[in-house]
Protein backbone atom coordinates (compact mmCIF):
# COMPACT_ATOMS: atom_id res chain seq x y z
CA UNK A 1 0.00 0.00 0.00
CA UNK A 2 -0.66 2.45 -1.57
CA UNK A 3 -1.33 0.99 -5.04
CA UNK A 4 1.45 1.13 -7.59
CA UNK A 5 -0.91 2.29 -10.33
CA UNK A 6 -4.55 2.20 -11.33
CA UNK A 7 -4.34 -1.35 -12.69
CA UNK A 8 -2.88 -2.99 -9.59
CA UNK A 9 -4.33 -3.85 -6.20
CA UNK A 10 -2.37 -4.48 -3.03
CA UNK A 11 -5.25 -4.75 -0.57
CA UNK A 12 -9.00 -5.16 -0.25
CA UNK A 13 -10.84 -3.21 2.44
CA UNK A 14 -14.03 -4.81 3.79
CA UNK A 15 -16.34 -2.23 5.33
CA UNK A 16 -17.68 -3.10 8.84
CA UNK A 17 -20.12 -6.00 8.81
CA UNK A 18 -19.11 -7.31 5.39
CA UNK A 19 -16.85 -10.13 6.59
CA UNK A 20 -19.57 -11.61 8.81
CA UNK A 21 -22.01 -11.86 5.90
CA UNK A 22 -19.76 -13.60 3.38
CA UNK A 23 -20.73 -17.07 2.19
CA UNK A 24 -18.29 -19.97 1.80
CA UNK A 25 -17.67 -19.28 -1.90
CA UNK A 26 -16.83 -15.64 -1.27
CA UNK A 27 -14.44 -16.55 1.55
CA UNK A 28 -12.68 -19.07 -0.73
CA UNK A 29 -12.27 -16.34 -3.34
CA UNK A 30 -10.74 -14.01 -0.74
CA UNK A 31 -8.45 -16.81 0.40
CA UNK A 32 -7.17 -17.35 -3.15
CA UNK A 33 -6.56 -13.63 -3.55
CA UNK A 34 -4.75 -13.56 -0.20
CA UNK A 35 -2.55 -16.47 -1.22
CA UNK A 36 -1.64 -14.50 -4.35
CA UNK A 37 -0.37 -11.68 -2.15
CA UNK A 38 -3.42 -9.47 -1.73
CA UNK A 39 -3.92 -8.06 1.76
CA UNK A 40 -7.37 -8.28 3.38
CA UNK A 41 -8.24 -5.34 5.66
CA UNK A 42 -11.13 -5.73 8.13
CA UNK A 43 -12.21 -4.15 11.43
CA UNK A 44 -10.88 -5.98 14.50
CA UNK A 45 -14.42 -7.08 15.41
CA UNK A 46 -14.87 -8.82 12.03
CA UNK A 47 -11.50 -10.58 11.81
CA UNK A 48 -12.65 -13.80 13.49
CA UNK A 49 -15.22 -14.35 10.71
CA UNK A 50 -12.33 -14.79 8.28
CA UNK A 51 -9.65 -16.45 10.41
CA UNK A 52 -11.64 -18.87 12.62
CA UNK A 53 -11.23 -22.51 11.58
CA UNK A 54 -8.32 -21.31 9.40
CA UNK A 55 -10.63 -20.13 6.61
CA UNK A 56 -7.98 -17.53 5.75
CA UNK A 57 -4.52 -17.45 7.29
CA UNK A 58 -4.27 -14.75 9.93
CA UNK A 59 -1.00 -13.60 8.34
CA UNK A 60 -3.03 -12.48 5.31
CA UNK A 61 -5.53 -10.43 7.35
CA UNK A 62 -4.87 -6.88 8.53
CA UNK A 63 -7.16 -5.55 11.25
CA UNK A 64 -8.07 -1.94 11.95
CA UNK A 65 -7.92 -0.86 15.60
CA UNK A 66 -8.11 2.50 17.36
CA UNK A 67 -5.16 3.97 19.17
CA UNK A 68 -6.53 3.16 22.63
CA UNK A 69 -6.73 -0.59 21.86
CA UNK A 70 -3.61 -0.83 19.73
CA UNK A 71 -1.27 -2.39 22.28
CA UNK A 72 -3.88 -4.87 23.57
CA UNK A 73 -5.27 -5.99 20.20
CA UNK A 74 -4.47 -9.69 19.56
CA UNK A 75 -3.71 -9.34 15.86
CA UNK A 76 -0.06 -9.00 14.87
CA UNK A 77 -0.92 -7.09 11.69
CA UNK A 78 -2.67 -3.98 12.87
CA UNK A 79 -3.63 -0.81 11.04
CA UNK A 80 -4.24 1.99 13.51
CA UNK A 81 -7.21 4.28 12.83
CA UNK A 82 -6.68 7.87 13.96
CA UNK A 83 -9.97 9.65 14.69
CA UNK A 84 -8.55 13.05 15.58
CA UNK A 85 -9.68 13.25 19.21
CA UNK A 86 -6.64 11.43 20.63
CA UNK A 87 -4.48 13.29 23.13
CA UNK A 88 -0.87 14.17 22.38
CA UNK A 89 0.21 11.67 25.05
CA UNK A 90 -1.79 8.84 23.43
CA UNK A 91 -0.28 9.59 20.05
CA UNK A 92 3.22 9.78 21.50
CA UNK A 93 2.78 6.40 23.24
CA UNK A 94 1.63 4.86 19.98
CA UNK A 95 4.57 6.36 18.08
CA UNK A 96 6.97 4.84 20.60
CA UNK A 97 5.45 1.34 20.12
CA UNK A 98 4.31 1.29 16.48
CA UNK A 99 6.18 -1.98 15.73
CA UNK A 100 6.52 -1.23 12.02
CA UNK A 101 2.80 -1.23 11.31
CA UNK A 102 1.84 -1.38 7.60
CA UNK A 103 0.05 1.98 7.61
CA UNK A 104 -2.23 4.37 9.51
CA UNK A 105 -5.76 5.36 8.50
CA UNK A 106 -6.85 8.90 9.37
CA UNK A 107 -10.65 8.76 9.68
CA UNK A 108 -12.04 12.03 11.07
CA UNK A 109 -15.64 12.43 12.22
CA UNK A 110 -16.30 15.72 10.42
CA UNK A 111 -19.47 16.32 12.46
CA UNK A 112 -17.21 16.80 15.50
CA UNK A 113 -13.85 17.95 14.14
CA UNK A 114 -12.25 19.72 11.21
CA UNK A 115 -10.75 17.07 8.92
CA UNK A 116 -8.08 19.50 7.76
CA UNK A 117 -6.89 20.60 11.19
CA UNK A 118 -7.16 17.21 12.91
CA UNK A 119 -5.28 15.49 10.09
CA UNK A 120 -2.55 18.13 10.02
CA UNK A 121 -2.10 17.77 13.77
CA UNK A 122 -1.48 14.02 13.61
CA UNK A 123 0.81 14.26 10.57
CA UNK A 124 2.86 16.91 12.38
CA UNK A 125 3.20 14.75 15.51
CA UNK A 126 4.13 11.73 13.40
CA UNK A 127 6.55 13.54 11.09
CA UNK A 128 9.46 11.31 12.13
CA UNK A 129 7.51 8.07 11.62
CA UNK A 130 8.09 5.89 8.55
CA UNK A 131 4.64 4.31 8.12
CA UNK A 132 2.37 5.39 5.21
CA UNK A 133 -0.61 7.57 6.11
CA UNK A 134 -3.89 6.89 4.31
CA UNK A 135 -6.75 9.39 4.53
CA UNK A 136 -10.09 7.59 4.85
CA UNK A 137 -12.77 9.73 3.21
CA UNK A 138 -16.19 8.29 4.07
CA UNK A 139 -19.50 9.49 2.64
CA UNK A 140 -23.08 8.26 2.83
CA UNK A 141 -25.97 9.08 0.50
CA UNK A 142 -26.45 12.41 2.26
CA UNK A 143 -22.90 13.62 2.89
CA UNK A 144 -21.89 12.75 -0.70
CA UNK A 145 -24.39 15.31 -1.99
CA UNK A 146 -23.53 18.92 -2.67
CA UNK A 147 -25.31 21.33 -0.29
CA UNK A 148 -28.43 22.72 -1.92
CA UNK A 149 -28.60 19.97 -4.55
CA UNK A 150 -30.54 16.88 -3.52
CA UNK A 151 -28.82 14.61 -6.05
CA UNK A 152 -25.83 12.28 -6.08
CA UNK A 153 -23.88 13.84 -8.92
CA UNK A 154 -20.50 12.42 -9.82
CA UNK A 155 -19.13 15.68 -11.20
CA UNK A 156 -19.94 17.59 -8.01
CA UNK A 157 -18.70 14.73 -5.81
CA UNK A 158 -15.30 14.96 -7.51
CA UNK A 159 -15.12 18.62 -6.44
CA UNK A 160 -16.01 17.64 -2.86
CA UNK A 161 -13.38 14.90 -2.92
CA UNK A 162 -10.78 17.35 -4.13
CA UNK A 163 -11.57 19.80 -1.34
CA UNK A 164 -11.56 17.12 1.37
CA UNK A 165 -8.53 15.10 0.29
CA UNK A 166 -6.64 17.34 -2.09
CA UNK A 167 -6.21 20.07 0.51
CA UNK A 168 -4.05 17.62 2.48
CA UNK A 169 -2.32 15.68 -0.28
CA UNK A 170 -1.06 18.72 -2.18
CA UNK A 171 1.00 19.57 0.91
CA UNK A 172 2.37 15.99 1.04
CA UNK A 173 0.38 15.30 4.23
CA UNK A 174 -0.36 11.68 3.41
CA UNK A 175 0.48 8.81 1.09
CA UNK A 176 -2.90 7.71 -0.21
CA UNK A 177 -6.68 7.75 0.18
CA UNK A 178 -9.43 5.28 1.01
CA UNK A 179 -12.66 6.57 -0.52
CA UNK A 180 -15.88 4.97 0.75
CA UNK A 181 -18.94 6.39 -1.02
CA UNK A 182 -22.26 5.35 -2.63
CA UNK A 183 -20.99 5.22 -6.21
CA UNK A 184 -19.91 2.36 -8.49
CA UNK A 185 -16.45 0.98 -7.89
CA UNK A 186 -15.05 1.97 -11.31
CA UNK A 187 -15.96 5.62 -10.73
CA UNK A 188 -14.44 5.59 -7.24
CA UNK A 189 -11.22 4.06 -8.53
CA UNK A 190 -10.96 6.62 -11.34
CA UNK A 191 -11.80 9.54 -9.02
CA UNK A 192 -9.33 8.36 -6.37
CA UNK A 193 -6.43 8.08 -8.79
CA UNK A 194 -7.46 11.35 -10.41
CA UNK A 195 -7.19 12.96 -6.98
CA UNK A 196 -3.71 11.50 -6.50
CA UNK A 197 -2.59 12.65 -9.95
CA UNK A 198 -3.96 16.14 -9.33
CA UNK A 199 -1.95 16.16 -6.09
CA UNK A 200 1.20 15.12 -8.01
CA UNK A 201 1.41 11.78 -6.19
CA UNK A 202 0.67 9.38 -9.07
CA UNK A 203 0.73 9.42 -12.85
CA UNK A 204 -1.91 7.05 -14.14
CA UNK A 205 -3.38 8.90 -17.12
CA UNK A 206 -2.57 11.67 -19.56
CA UNK A 207 -1.86 15.08 -18.07
CA UNK A 208 -3.59 17.95 -19.88
CA UNK A 209 -2.57 21.61 -19.76
CA UNK A 210 -4.96 24.19 -21.16
CA UNK A 211 -5.12 27.98 -21.33
CA UNK A 212 -8.19 29.64 -19.73
CA UNK A 213 -9.45 30.98 -23.10
CA UNK A 214 -9.71 34.63 -24.13
CA UNK A 215 -10.63 36.76 -27.13
CA UNK A 216 -7.60 35.50 -29.07
CA UNK A 217 -8.66 31.84 -28.85
CA UNK A 218 -8.96 30.43 -32.37
CA UNK A 219 -11.16 27.38 -31.65
CA UNK A 220 -13.74 26.18 -29.12
CA UNK A 221 -11.34 25.35 -26.30
CA UNK A 222 -13.73 23.24 -24.22
CA UNK A 223 -14.98 21.22 -27.18
CA UNK A 224 -11.50 20.55 -28.53
CA UNK A 225 -10.09 19.69 -25.09
CA UNK A 226 -12.91 17.19 -24.58
CA UNK A 227 -12.31 15.65 -28.01
CA UNK A 228 -8.56 15.32 -27.44
CA UNK A 229 -8.99 13.90 -23.92
CA UNK A 230 -11.36 11.24 -25.24
CA UNK A 231 -8.80 10.17 -27.84
CA UNK A 232 -5.63 10.43 -25.75
CA UNK A 233 -6.63 10.27 -22.07
CA UNK A 234 -5.19 6.77 -21.55
CA UNK A 235 -1.49 7.66 -21.83
CA UNK A 236 0.13 7.86 -18.38
CA UNK A 237 3.36 9.81 -18.42
CA UNK A 238 2.33 11.94 -21.41
CA UNK A 239 1.51 15.66 -21.04
CA UNK A 240 -0.50 17.39 -23.78
CA UNK A 241 -0.98 21.17 -23.88
CA UNK A 242 -4.03 22.64 -25.62
CA UNK A 243 -3.60 26.36 -26.29
CA UNK A 244 -5.98 28.67 -28.13
CA UNK A 245 -3.38 30.92 -29.76
CA UNK A 246 0.35 31.36 -30.33
CA UNK A 247 0.64 34.52 -28.23
CA UNK A 248 0.99 32.87 -24.83
CA UNK A 249 0.59 29.22 -25.83
CA UNK A 250 4.23 28.18 -26.38
CA UNK A 251 5.32 29.74 -23.09
CA UNK A 252 2.49 28.26 -21.01
CA UNK A 253 3.04 24.78 -22.46
CA UNK A 254 6.82 24.74 -22.01
CA UNK A 255 6.79 21.58 -19.87
CA UNK A 256 4.40 19.60 -22.11
CA UNK A 257 5.45 16.69 -24.30
CA UNK A 258 3.08 17.65 -27.12
CA UNK A 259 1.26 20.87 -27.95
CA UNK A 260 -1.94 21.62 -29.87
CA UNK A 261 -1.97 25.37 -30.58
CA UNK A 262 -4.27 27.61 -32.61
CA UNK A 263 -2.01 29.10 -35.28
CA UNK A 264 -4.54 30.88 -37.49
CA UNK A 265 -8.33 30.86 -37.99
CA UNK A 266 -9.27 27.27 -38.77
CA UNK A 267 -5.64 26.11 -38.48
CA UNK A 268 -3.63 24.34 -35.77
CA UNK A 269 0.11 24.05 -35.15
CA UNK A 270 1.51 20.96 -33.41
CA UNK A 271 4.50 21.06 -31.09
CA UNK A 272 6.89 18.53 -29.60
CA UNK A 273 8.23 20.14 -26.47
CA UNK A 274 8.95 23.77 -27.33
CA UNK A 275 9.47 23.12 -31.04
CA UNK A 276 6.74 23.47 -33.65
CA UNK A 277 6.88 20.45 -35.97
CA UNK A 278 3.70 20.81 -38.05
CA UNK A 279 1.98 24.03 -39.11
CA UNK A 280 -1.37 25.02 -40.59
CA UNK A 281 -3.25 21.75 -40.02
CA UNK A 282 -7.01 22.16 -40.67
CA UNK A 283 -9.09 21.94 -37.50
CA UNK A 284 -11.06 19.01 -38.88
CA UNK A 285 -8.04 16.68 -38.99
CA UNK A 286 -5.85 18.24 -36.29
CA UNK A 287 -6.83 15.74 -33.59
CA UNK A 288 -5.96 12.82 -35.88
CA UNK A 289 -2.67 14.53 -36.70
CA UNK A 290 -1.91 14.86 -32.97
CA UNK A 291 -2.51 11.13 -32.47
CA UNK A 292 -0.23 10.36 -35.43
CA UNK A 293 2.45 12.62 -33.94
CA UNK A 294 2.28 10.84 -30.59
CA UNK A 295 2.65 7.52 -32.41
CA UNK A 296 5.55 8.89 -34.43
CA UNK A 297 7.44 9.65 -31.22
CA UNK A 298 6.63 6.21 -29.80
CA UNK A 299 4.52 7.50 -26.90
CA UNK A 300 1.26 5.86 -27.98
CA UNK A 301 -0.41 2.76 -26.57
CA UNK A 302 -3.81 1.46 -27.62
CA UNK A 303 -6.61 2.19 -25.14
CA UNK A 304 -7.84 -0.73 -23.02
CA UNK A 305 -10.92 -2.56 -24.21
CA UNK A 306 -14.18 -1.33 -22.71
CA UNK A 307 -15.64 -3.53 -19.99
CA UNK A 308 -19.37 -3.88 -20.58
CA UNK A 309 -19.92 -5.93 -17.45
CA UNK A 310 -21.74 -3.66 -15.02
CA UNK A 311 -22.68 -6.46 -12.63
CA UNK A 312 -20.40 -5.10 -9.91
CA UNK A 313 -22.39 -1.89 -9.75
CA UNK A 314 -25.86 -3.39 -10.18
CA UNK A 315 -28.02 -5.91 -8.40
CA UNK A 316 -29.67 -8.92 -10.00
CA UNK A 317 -32.70 -6.83 -10.92
CA UNK A 318 -30.50 -4.31 -12.73
CA UNK A 319 -30.95 -1.60 -10.11
CA UNK A 320 -28.03 0.29 -8.66
CA UNK A 321 -26.62 -1.35 -5.56
CA UNK A 322 -27.25 0.97 -2.62
CA UNK A 323 -24.40 0.12 -0.27
CA UNK A 324 -21.13 2.00 -0.32
CA UNK A 325 -18.06 0.80 -2.16
CA UNK A 326 -14.55 1.55 -1.01
CA UNK A 327 -11.30 2.01 -2.92
CA UNK A 328 -7.82 2.30 -1.44
CA UNK A 329 -5.46 4.26 -3.65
Amino acid sequence: MPFRDIATSDSIYLVPGTATSLDAKQIRTLDRLAQAGLGIIVPQSDAAALTNDKKIKSSHVFTTVNIQNYLDAPSKQKIVVIQGDESDDQIQTFLEHNEQIPCVFIDIDISQLSRLHASRRFVHLAKEASFPIIHKLTYNTETAKTPGINLLRKDLFILKLGMDGGSLLVDALGDGVLVDAPFDIDFLRSASFGLLQGSRMRNVKTEFVSCPSCGRTLFDLQEVTQMISERTGHLPGVTIAIMGCIVNGPGEMADADFGYVGGAPGKVDLYVGKEVVKRGIPNEIACDALVDLIKEYDRWTDPPADDDDQSAAQGEDGKQVSQNNAVVA
